[in-house]
């Protein structure tokens, strides 16, 4: 197809992440407003992003069954089986109802009509502090799910034994969230937050400097602590920030858009900025890996000091006015 080939391919990738947003509004919203009132709140709207870990585990797993010929038929097969998930999804969907905190809305006809826009000239900066914190768990979802594949192979370590690796990683995604809820009651969200990113930053300079040295073990067990604590607690965290900071009436748009602006911070900058700068190079240049790391947890921390901390906030109290 020529040159059509990667414009088709960014297209479809725009397309897809204008759907990831909107999902992650939607499944934000409502855990968060048919939960409002349950005592382990925070617990379930940590799983938002649970199926995001477990479809990000179906797909290692995938890559690990076919990665002889992954790179020429093994990747169609792994979009085709994607289809199959989409089906009882939209199941789903057509079952659910709106929330007990939208049909109260509903009934006092105090909809936004254009929420996507109402929501920027009103919780602008909200948008941005939020997208800036989740950008940080985005970045650490695309280096060790993507780029690190192109690192450890420039670093001398076999392509199955990444696989592997990645595989067994996920499993530390998942735990983080099931963790990040009872945590962020524990210890308040904003704490939690701290911690997740700066724990991601101390790790991610010895995991770099493991995988330069080709030591397996240290960079299995590296890579399920980096995913553990940049994934995992922050996949489980974002839906609770986000779900606590906007009113319900702006709260599925809010959501959306801070995190696909996150995707957008993350995706579009760290991946072609580290191929750049490490180039084929890694033996001397991996110390730009746990640079962005701190470039970003830098940012996050800067953008979660402004954050209010939303552990004691109702839901509800969000929906009116001066709140």
């Amino acid at each position: 197809m020529g040159i059509a080939a990667p414009i088709l391919l960014v297209v479809l990738r725009i397309i897809q992440g204008i759907g990831v947003g909107g999902e992650f509004g939607g499944a934000t919203s409502l855990l968060a407003e048919f939960g409002a009132k349950r005592r382990s709140r925070a617990f379930w709207m940590s799983l938002a992003n649970l199926g995001v870990a477990l479809g990000i585990m179906a797909a290692s797993g995938v890559f690990l069954l076919l990665r002889k010929n992954f790179a020429t038929t093994g990747w169609r097969v792994a979009m085709l089986l994607s289809a199959v998930i989409a089906i009882p999804a939209l199941v789903a969907r057509y079952k659910l109802s709106d929330s007990p905190l939208f049909q109260q809305l509903k009934q006092r006809q105090q909809l936004a009509r254009l929420p996507s826009f109402g929501v920027f000239r009103k919780h602008a900066g909200a948008i941005f502090l939020l997208a800036m914190v989740a950008a940080f768990q985005n970045l650490d979802t695309v280096l060790t799910g993507t780029y690190i594949i192109s690192f450890m192979q420039l670093a001398g370590i076999p392509l199955a034994a990444t696989a592997i690796i990645l595989f067994v990683s996920r499993f530390a995604d998942v735990t983080g969230i099931l963790l990040s809820g009872p945590l962020a009651d524990f210890c308040k969200r904003k704490r939690l937050a701290y911690f997740a990113i700066g724990a991601t930053m101390f790790v991610s300079y010895p995991f770099a400097m493991a995988i330069v040295r080709n030591q397996l073990v240290l960079v299995a067990a590296l890579q399920c602590l980096i995913v553990l604590f940049g994934m995992g607690l922050l996949h489980g965290l974002v839906p609770i920030l986000t779900s606590e900071t906007f009113p319900t009436r702006f709260r599925y748009s809010g959501a959306g858009i801070s995190y696909g602006l996150s995707g957008i911070l993350a995706g579009m900058i760290a991946p072609p900025l580290l191929a750049r700068l490490v180039g084929q190079d890694v033996v001397h240049h991996w110390h730009y890996l746990p640079a962005i790391y701190a470039i970003y947890g830098m940012a996050a921390m800067f953008a979660l000091f402004f954050i209010r901390e939303t552990r004691n906030i109702r839901l509800e109290d969000l929906d009116n006015p001066g709140t």
